[in-house]
């Protein structure tokens, strides 16, 4: 009866510090503003990119958010430089209507290095999660329609997260990133370099491409 008593009290300690953990978890995501990387951008420069540089014919920007129905028409070769600026444009203006994310800041720190800042948006058991989140990391090049992703930090808000369940989303991430690439018709990775404040990539790109 006493090993009995130890267990439960064992197993109450256990479940109080976990209930505790996740109250605390909550604050420090839910209490925290987005941290800002100083990348500013406008509609502009979302122009600049597809339109100016990239060529490439996209009836309704906010059509192609993450994780929508998309088709792809055509191929060009291009070889272009994109701004950290440009880049956060194109995500943000994707997905800021409908997508899962917005607010989005995306800074190229050279040698594979990167890193960014977005909020939540999404809806999860008729309840809206809008937490900030921010990542920092390698991103390379593994194929013609593939990338690898290598997380060196994550937070949620001001809560780091821990490895087990980084490593969890890095999975999910590259997966999930490179399921949408691969079906992107007219695409052909070549080339990426990441520089200090922009990058550079080398390929074939489609010349429409429109959300369905």
């Amino acid at each position: 009866m006493k090993v009995f008593k130890w267990i439960l009290l064992i197993v109450t300690i256990i479940i109080i510090a976990l209930i505790g953990y996740g109250i605390f978890a909550f604050t420090q995501i839910k209490s925290n503003k987005q941290k800002d990387l100083g990348v500013k951008y406008t509609i502009a420069d979302y122009n600049q990119a597809v339109k100016e540089k990239a060529k490439v014919d996209v009836p309704i920007p906010g059509a192609l958010y993450l994780g929508s129905t998309f088709k792809t028409e055509g191929s060009q070769q291009v070889d272009l430089t994109l701004s950290d600026a440009e880049v956060s444009a194109i995500q943000n203006y994707s997905n800021n209507l409908k997508g899962p994310i917005n607010n989005v800041q995306i800074k190229f720190l050279g040698g594979k290095k990167a890193e960014a800042s977005f909020v939540t948006n999404f809806t999860y058991q008729g309840r809206k999660i809008n937490y900030p989140i921010y990542v920092k990391g390698d991103v390379y090049n593994t194929g013609a329609k593939s990338f690898g992703v290598k997380v060196d930090k994550l937070q949620a808000g001001a809560l780091s997260v821990p490895g087990v369940i980084t490593k969890r989303a890095e999975s999910e991430f590259t997966s999930y990133v490179n399921n949408i690439l691969s079906g992107i018709n007219g695409l052909d990775v070549q080339k990426v370099e990441i520089n200090n404040g922009s990058v550079h990539f080398v390929g074939t790109i489609p010349t429409k491409a429109s959300g369905l």
